[in-house]
């Protein structure tokens, strides 16, 4: 594995702070706006601050057929499928909790990468992931809630799938080819993810409903450029130069971080068994991480 380099480690830092806030933002947007229309905004606010940023610095390139299948399988899995399911999800959960379920993504990582990708993983790399793992159902609390439910039954189930598109497009970041830098494919993976959700949601709700107001065009904003733009870049160039056990262990940061900002700006609550929860994912992301600094030294 390549040193982890401060460049790398900032752009983690960076996603796991913009993605931890996003999830309360979202949810005050979501107010004001159908989770789809505002998932086509908010992809369109993205991709066209993208696109304008790499013709600024002289990086527009247009792609090639060997570059679509990146284009192609990150632009819907990651972008467009993830973000929509997403806030869908949302729409019927707490922004804490539905941040949760998103990211569970390691339990479909680490196994792919283990058998079919032959990442290393040794003793000490899945005690860091029944860490994390344990963490997270700690946090997630299943017994608590009421599964009787069906709002609360769909919102799950659509936040899983949107983990499993995540993992997938994880995996392909990290091992498929790549002839061009993240950054000249980003605009183009983008505009992928953006199309299918602009047609959709015009198809769906051609005559939506909105209330424009300072907090929605914060959040558009907020969740347009920063998470779904830069963010988006970021995530993919961690992706591609660390293993995906790290990257998806390293991403159960983010519903920590997002717990904690929902807890001061949106009353939810924190206990005993979440702290225990916060401490058990940090202690597994230690043990994931420390055996291969010792080897990059």
């Amino acid at each position: 594995m390549k040193n982890i380099n401060f460049r790398i480690l900032g752009l983690f830092v960076f996603i796991i702070l913009s993605w931890g806030l996003a999830w309360p933002v979202n949810k005050i947007g979501l107010q004001y706006m159908s989770p789809l229309w505002y998932t086509a905004i908010r992809l369109v606010v993205g991709t066209t601050t993208m696109m304008a940023f790499v013709i600024a610095i002289k990086k527009f390139e247009w792609p090639k057929r060997k570059d679509i299948p990146l284009i192609v399988i990150i632009g819907f899995l990651q972008i467009s499928i993830y973000i929509l399911l997403a806030n869908i999800g949302l729409a019927y959960l707490p922004a804490g909790r539905s941040s949760l379920i998103a990211y569970t993504t390691p339990l479909f990582v680490m196994p792919a990468a283990t058998f079919f990708f032959n990442e290393e993983a040794g003793m000490l790399r899945w005690l860091g992931f029944l860490f994390g793992l344990g963490g997270l159902v700690l946090l997630l609390s299943p017994w608590q809630l009421d599964w009787t439910n069906a709002h609360i039954l769909f919102g799950t189930a659509m936040l899983l799938l949107a983990s499993l598109c995540w993992a997938i497009s994880m995996l392909c970041a990290r091992y498929m080819h790549w002839t061009k830098s993240p950054l000249e494919l980003i605009p183009w993976q983008l505009l992928i993810g953006t199309i299918p959700i602009l047609l959709f949601a015009w198809s769906k709700e051609p005559n939506f409903s909105v209330t424009w107001n300072v907090p929605l065009i914060l959040s558009l904003v907020y969740t347009g450029i920063l998470v779904t733009g830069i963010s988006y870049w970021s995530g993919i160039v961690v992706n591609k130069e660390l293993p995906t056990i790290i990257v998806s262990l390293g991403f159960l940061i983010v519903p920590v971080f997002s717990l904690v900002i929902s807890s001061l700006f949106m009353h939810e609550t924190i206990n005993l068994p979440t702290a225990a929860a916060m401490v058990s994912i940090i202690i597994g992301l230690i043990c994931v991480v420390i055996p291969n600094n010792k080897k990059a030294v």
